[in-house]
């Protein structure tokens, strides 16, 4: 399929060891797709550490500055939030949104690279096969 739209997606249990919760294609796939995974308004609030609940971090992205990108309500977390890491993305994030790297087909999961979030490469933390970060 050449689109997505709210109805494409579900979530439900992932199979990647660890990884709790994921968003499977309901539908057929085309490589090159923008994926309707969030509305069009911001995604994210830009907040220092301090001010988010340690129970929350883990729902955070590090931006390696003292700050971390959360979601802007978590009562209601767009379908981006609950994408897995895999080293072999069927994903990629692009300024406008998250496109198909390749076909995906109804059923499957749809991950990203997790250390695409974080820039440049020197800084990137690498992450093993459940998406939990390497410790070293």
């Amino acid at each position: 399929m050449n689109k997505t739209h709210a109805q494409s997606f579900k979530l439900k249990p992932s199979a990647i060891p660890g990884a709790g919760v994921g968003v499977f294609a309901l539908h057929d796939i085309d490589p090159g797709v923008l994926l309707a995974l969030k509305p069009g308004h911001k995604i994210g609030i830009k907040l220092p550490k301090a001010d988010i609940a340690e129970d929350l971090l883990a729902y955070c992205i590090n931006n390696g500055d003292g700050t971390y990108t959360c979601p802007p309500e978590f009562n209601h977390m767009h379908l981006v939030w609950y994408l897995n890491h895999s080293d072999t993305p069927n994903t990629e994030k692009r300024e406008d949104g998250y496109y198909s790297l390749r076909a995906i087909r109804g059923g499957e999961e749809i991950v990203i690279d997790y250390n695409i979030f974080h820039k440049p490469d020197e800084e990137k933390i690498l992450y093993d096969t459940s998406g939990k970060r390497k410790t070293s």
